[in-house]
């Protein structure tokens, strides 16, 4: 558990510099700030607690069933205490800006067809695992959906400005930047028992870029709807390649 309360706080010091350079000037931006910082800490102790302590399992199976579903629900009750702070960046609704599905589908599509490329032609084959494929298609869209899109980035988008420019160019938003790069090094930045720091670059260059596409679809169509739905299909589409590969 100190391991992954440490690459926390490494994953955080990464995005910091982002976050301090696009403050805007809200009376509320260290509010912000800091329920953000507590949620992602937060949100990846109750994922890794069953882990961590085995008596918190309450699924069996060799993905974390257990952990997603702590971390669906604390993000839910954290959602109901903070929503009031998030404004016009509430992002849990079923309705959709005018005139975003259609762009959305076309990048949810081209996020799909990336993916069966990069599953075909970088992974190995898998065996055919029917848990896997039901995890895939349910877990990940809910859990990092609601805390990266729904939360996090919808906390960021209330402090910090809408656009990063370096020497007068226009980089990127930052609350979908500081959001991805968490996103990538989630899932790429290791810390073992023996306190060796790992990072798979390729993983994290992969997941990297769909957090900047699920973030940008996010804010283009005001809802975490269409980015749940379209994570949740990425890696199912994933697994099966890498079974009939």
């Amino acid at each position: 558990m100190a391991q992954n309360f440490i690459k926390n706080i490494l994953e955080l010091l990464i995005v910091f510099p982002i976050i301090l350079v696009t403050l805007n000037k809200s009376a509320t931006r260290w509010k912000a700030l800091i329920l953000f910082g507590l949620f992602f800490i937060f949100n990846s102790f109750l994922l890794e607690l069953p882990r961590q302590i085995p008596e918190f399992k309450i699924i069996n199976g060799h993905w974390n069933w257990s952990g997603k579903i702590y971390a669906v629900l604390g993000s839910i009750l954290f959602y109901l205490g903070i929503r009031k702070n998030l404004g016009q960046y509430n992002f849990f609704t079923w309705r959709q800006k005018e005139y975003s599905l259609k762009p959305t589908i076309i990048a949810s599509v081209a996020v799909s067809i990336l993916t069966i490329g990069i599953s075909y032609f970088f992974f190995g084959k898998s065996e055919i695992d029917i848990e896997t494929f039901f995890f895939q298609g349910t877990m990940p869209g809910l859990d990092e959906e609601i805390a990266f899109r729904g939360i996090m980035l919808g906390l960021l988008s209330t402090t910090l400005k809408p656009k990063l420019k370096i020497n007068g160019l226009n980089i990127s938003n930052p609350s979908i930047l500081v959001t991805s790069i968490l996103f990538g090094l989630i899932h790429s930045l290791q810390i073992d028992n023996e306190w060796n720091i790992r990072n798979n670059w390729m993983y994290f260059g992969q997941t990297f870029l769909f957090g900047l596409i699920v973030g940008w679809m996010t804010l283009k169509s005001g809802s975490i709807l269409i980015p749940l739905i379209s994570h949740n299909l990425t890696n199912m589409l994933g697994t099966v390649t890498t079974w009939i590969k």
